[in-house]
């Protein structure tokens, strides 16, 4: 009888081992799988509440649809009613039931950000102030006053929205300058400011104001050029008659098949500073006169005798151009009026000046000088008041006949609004705060007392 063979199964050890390193890779497989869950469950839950709309306490639309209803009004210029429609579109990419939303509400979101923004601190420091008083409609006046912070802005190029702040603004039927200049001093007062000087037109009640309020004045470049221009060609025989048979010949081809050749139209009030733009179009028939058909060569036949005044014209032209890009954008300042004499005597050398020209360059070489005087300091001078113009253009563009608590909106004009600023304004404004400034700030318009008659006849 054979030995019996003893065999011992040592694969156990082999397996174990295996085991382990499984159980290790399987480990680490999960805490992978656990790490990618929670960063997409991160992402998930971020993205949801980025597209989760921002309840605003006591308003019942989100914050986004105010921001942007905001933002389209008074940034973008549309109307209350397209600012109402384009938000229930805006409303379904949030997946909100919104059918309709009345464009009073738009409005009371918009007066409240303006009160917020013309409430809003100003930082103490030195500034430069812009006045002026609105064309008068119906009964009311509008008085807007900008500030510009010197120490934070360099006058390389115009003035642009957003360098200006609303110092304030009010609505009444007439101004003093007492009243003028107690406005001034209450808000340079409460906020702190030191204004360095004073930028209007030639209003004498504007410039009473700051003298009462010891400031220097600077005059509006703009204005002075309307009025040399005005000056210039008021009492001009040739320009006073080419413009009545241009005013003529417009009346009589403005619905006629030469409706392209009609002459521009020009306004009464400002038409010798609006004159100029008569040359381009005396330029244009010129050049097309080979074109033109016999018929209306002989009605335009004025235009070829006019040449000598057209040429006259041009050169004012060349000259405001030149003056404007100037010391619109850099001011009075050595510089500037050392690279104005250059340009003069360039031009003066290119071809001989007509007298007209000859006395507008004095004219505002007089205007330099004055400006200098009144700031003898070596520093530069702003001396253009475009940007307070451009505020009551786009207050006026929105199609408002008359003047009311929507003055409001201007002091938002220069903010860039966020998200965060509209927030604070819904909830820190209130719509009997608003109420309250247009009782303080603002005069009865002649539409409420119209309506005022008409009630009271019923």
């Amino acid at each position: 009888m054979g030995t019996r063979c003893k065999f011992t199964n040592k694969g156990w050890k082999e397996k174990a081992i295996n085991r382990s390193r499984e159980l290790t890779r399987t480990k680490q497989e999960l805490k992978r799988q656990k790490a990618r869950a929670n960063k997409w469950r991160r992402n998930y839950y971020g993205l949801k509440k980025e597209n989760t709309p921002t309840q605003v306490k006591g308003h019942k639309y989100p914050l986004e649809l105010i921001w942007m209803a905001v933002l389209m009004h008074i940034n973008f210029n549309v109307s209350l009613r397209g600012v109402s429609q384009s938000m229930v579109k805006l409303g379904e990419l949030y997946g909100l039931t919104t059918k309709y939303i009345s464009h009073m509400t738009i409005r009371n979101w918009c007066l409240k950000f303006g009160l917020y923004c013309l409430l809003s601190p100003i930082n103490s420091g030195k500034y430069v102030l812009i006045i002026d008083e609105s064309v008068e409609i119906g009964r009311e006046r509008l008085l807007l006053l900008l500030v510009i912070p010197v120490e934070y802005y360099s006058p390389i190029v115009a003035l642009r929205m957003e360098d200006v702040k609303v110092l304030d603004l009010g609505v009444q039927q007439s101004w003093t300058a007492t009243q003028v200049a107690q406005k001034i001093k209450q808000k340079t007062e409460m906020h702190g400011l030191e204004i360095s000087y004073g930028i209007s037109d030639k209003c004498s009640k504007l410039r009473r104001a700051m003298r009462e309020c010891g400031l220097k004045w600077i005059g509006d470049c703009t204005h002075e050029m309307a009025n040399v221009s005005k000056a210039i060609f008021k009492k001009d025989v040739l320009a006073n008659a080419f413009i009545i048979k241009m005013n003529l010949l417009r009346r009589k081809w403005i619905l006629s098949k030469h409706t392209l050749l009609v002459p521009p139209e020009l306004r009464t009030k400002n038409r010798f500073h609006q004159m100029f733009i008569i040359h381009k179009w005396a330029e244009q028939i010129l050049s097309e006169w080979g074109s033109i058909c016999e018929s209306a060569k002989e009605e335009l036949f004025f235009v070829q005798e006019g040449k000598p005044l057209i040429k006259v014209m041009r050169q004012c032209y060349d000259l405001i151009e030149v003056f404007s890009s100037i010391f619109k954008a850099k001011g009075i300042h050595n510089n500037s009026l050392e690279q104005w004499k250059e340009t003069v005597k360039e031009y003066k050398e290119q071809q001989p000046l007509s007298e007209q020209a000859e006395l507008f360059i004095k004219k505002m070489d007089e205007y330099l000088n004055r400006q200098k005087a009144n700031i003898p300091e070596n520093i530069q001078i702003l001396c253009c008041s475009d940007i307070i113009e451009s505020t009551f253009g786009k207050y006026k563009n929105k199609g408002v006949k008359i003047i009311t608590d929507d003055v409001l909106k201007i002091a938002a004009y220069s903010k860039k609004s966020s998200l965060g600023e509209v927030a604070r304004a819904m909830q820190e404004i209130k719509i009997k705060d608003t109420l309250e400034w247009k009782q303080n700030n603002t005069t009865i318009s002649k539409l409420a007392l119209l309506k005022q008659k008409r009630k009271t006849a019923a």
